[in-house]
């Protein structure tokens, strides 16, 4: 077991279950680190703190890429209407194009940004650093410890 500067003891098996759980995370982003708190919510707090890290931040990316997805379907919708009301007097296939591409850019974007995200995550648990939230909640519970960084 180490030290942990920032949280308790941490075993090399939960730092690497951890660190996987943010690893599958990318491909499966809710199902996974779901099974592993519900597994491990009882058994291993360091586990349960980061499988539950990946669920909200695995729900806040879902709200933001559908947040992108409605924008630009009620764009496209608008778009639409508009062609159709002008009977396609002002149609380009430039401005189709244009939007996938601006589309696929953002989505890109917000995808690698999902990985790098996940990536550093992993990183953290494999070196045993605790979740910002539950060193918050760990120092609620044992006020007379040091403080946290």
């Amino acid at each position: 077991m180490a030290l942990q500067p920032n949280g308790p003891e941490t075993t090399q098996s939960e730092r690497n279950t951890a660190a996987l759980i943010h690893i599958i995370s990318i491909f499966t982003p809710l199902w996974v680190p779901a099974i592993a708190w519900f597994l491990h919510r009882n058994t291993s707090r360091f586990i349960a703190a980061h499988s539950w890290q990946e669920i909200v931040d695995g729900i806040l990316w879902k709200a933001l890429l559908l947040l992108v997805m409605l924008g630009g379907l009620g764009v496209t919708i608008s778009r639409l209407v508009y062609h159709y009301q002008t009977n396609w007097e002002t149609f380009t296939w430039q401005e189709i194009i244009i939007r996938l591409a601006i589309s696929l850019t953002l989505f890109v974007v917000l995808f690698t940004w999902n990985l790098i995200q996940a990536l550093n995550q992993a990183r953290k648990a494999r070196a045993g650093i605790w979740p910002k939230r539950e060193l918050k909640k760990l120092a609620r519970a044992n006020p007379t410890q040091t403080p946290l960084p």
